[in-house]
């Protein structure tokens, strides 16, 4: 074989590979001896017909195809050891400019090239807020909201009380040709919040529900609007708005003592002080995570905009495919098939390709080539440990959310198992660098054990073994999680016959 390598300039490789044609010689009589086989030739047994025979029945082309596909399977490997090329995924044959003997030039992708440039320089403090005791007493009282009794209120609307009414709108001074209506008459139920407690998700804008302080049912009012210029929605930024709102009721919530009958109803918990304090573990943990997530997310966005990257083009179409899928199972979740969603959004899929899908896939890509890059250039190895408790927390939350029967369904349990790994493996991973970039980031040493660990870890390294301790994790989790649920179907099924027996003797 003699070869041709060109390296372009977006990480692909250009291999033009010519066999002899004493080389290809042999494969030719293998091909033709392959389709001989599977075919009447008169006047020969199956696969017995002489090679000058067998090309004079089929034709030469169909011999030389098939001789191609058969060096193909064998060589392929070959040929990338030769030139000493390793791809970052399958190559694809771009063409064949000559077939006997053959001449075939290979596109194939090269693993990416990523610089991080200095990272290291990159300062940033971790201050952590303190955590407002008062959203303790929110959680609370959003709990004691969804347990409360609705009764008829004798007063105009005030904080607290739950208001039942249709909303029209519509935009004034439109555009030519620019539809103007927002919403009509749509059925709405809002809890007026208190002052200073307005979510910003609030439609149709932050604020409205306290507009309605004041309204009795059967009140038909307007109310308008201006939308500042960088609201979220780009359709509404600096239109100026009106609403019209049709009051049908309004309610006061009476919610429920806080006590030690409620607080047992919620779970586990001996008294509301228990309780409490199980919130307000679980919403600093909450609040910690989520200045974490905010703070690494931070240091990785200024990163990935310092860092200088190549990858081929493959590994961006790949990333688009995990996108667009990802999407479609999300709506398919939410009951809405993929059509519908584009008439809904007056697109088209090759619209929404490239203005959504792609630029997701490349924030996407990118960014964890950067977290390769980072891993590789801090010599960050799993943390066994870490690991299993992640897998473990992955393994619970899928098993206690009611959907694990039909994941492995739809999966197969061996993808299944795969994903769960994968899953646990990213949670490890990201923990591990946000902990060394928060370091960094903070001028703190690394500590020497850690480095050390680490050196260790590279020369002891296996990967077999590796995915063998994941895939036992998995395995051992689950078996413990599937004894609990088989343990809590049980204890109903005795329930549910003991019940039976108590009704069968009552009707006696």
């Amino acid at each position: 074989m003699k070869f041709e390598k060109e390296i372009l300039e977006d990480r692909q490789a250009k291999l033009t590979v010519e066999y002899s044609e004493q080389e290809f010689e042999g494969f030719k009589r293998r091909a033709a001896m392959k389709i001989a086989k599977n075919a009447k030739i008169p006047g020969f047994r199956p696969g017995k017909a002489p090679y000058n025979v067998i090309v004079n029945h089929f034709g030469e082309g169909a011999i030389l195809q098939e001789a191609i596909d058969i060096l193909l399977d064998d060589d392929y490997g070959k040929i990338l050891e030769q030139a000493e090329i390793e791809p970052s995924s399958q190559g694809s044959l771009e063409s064949i400019e000559k077939y006997d003997p053959p001449s075939l030039v290979f596109i194939i992708p090269l693993e990416p090239e990523v610089e991080l440039g200095n990272y290291r320089e990159i300062r940033k403090p971790h201050e952590l807020e303190e955590f407002d005791l008062n959203k303790v007493d929110d959680f609370i009282n959003n709990i004691r909201r969804n347990s409360a009794t609705i009764v008829p209120a004798d007063h105009p609307a005030q904080e607290g009380d739950l208001v039942y009414f249709s909303l029209s709108g519509e935009f004034l001074n439109p555009k030519e040709g620019e539809d103007a209506t927002i919403t009509d008459k749509t059925p709405q139920q809002v809890i007026i919040p208190e002052d200073g407690k307005v979510s910003k998700d609030e439609w149709p804008y932050p604020g409205f529900a306290r507009e309605l302080i004041g309204f009795n049912a059967g009140d038909n009012k307007e109310i308008q609007h201006k939308f500042p210029k960088n609201y979220k929605e780009e359709d509404y930024r600096g239109k100026t708005a009106v609403f019209t709102v049709e009051v049908q009721s309004v309610k006061e919530l009476e919610l429920p003592e806080l006590d030690e009958e409620f607080v047992k109803s919620l779970g586990d918990y001996e008294s509301p002080e228990e309780f409490r304090e199980s919130v307000e573990e679980r919403l600093r943990i909450e609040h910690q995570d989520t200045y974490d997530n905010e703070y690494f997310n931070a240091l990785m966005e200024e990163i990935t905009k310092n860092a200088q990257m190549n990858y081929p083009p493959q590994m961006l179409e790949h990333e688009e495919e995990h996108v667009f899928k990802d999407i479609k199972y999300r709506l398919g979740n939410q009951g809405l098939d993929f059509e519908t969603y584009l008439k809904l959004r007056e697109t088209d899929e090759d619209a929404f390709m490239e203005e959504e899908v792609r630029p997701t896939a490349k924030e996407r890509l990118e960014r964890s080539l950067v977290m390769d890059a980072l891993l590789e250039a801090e010599g960050i190895k799993l943390d066994q440990d870490m690991l299993q408790k992640q897998i473990n927390a992955v393994m619970s939350e899928v098993f206690l959310s009611g959907n694990a029967k039909e994941m492995q369904e739809q999966m197969g349990k061996e993808e299944f198992s795969q994903a769960i790994s994968m899953e646990g493996v990213q949670r490890t991973i990201k923990t591990q660098l946000q902990e060394r970039l928060k370091l960094i980031a903070t001028g703190q040493p690394i500590p020497e054990e850690e480095v050390q660990e680490e050196a260790d870890a590279d020369e002891t390294s296996n990967e077999a073994d590796f995915q063998d301790e994941v895939e036992e994790a998995v395995s051992s989790e689950r078996e413990e999680v599937e004894a609990v649920e088989s343990a809590n179907e049980e204890e109903t099924e005795e329930n549910e016959e003991q019940t039976e027996d108590e009704e069968e003797t009552s009707d006696d």
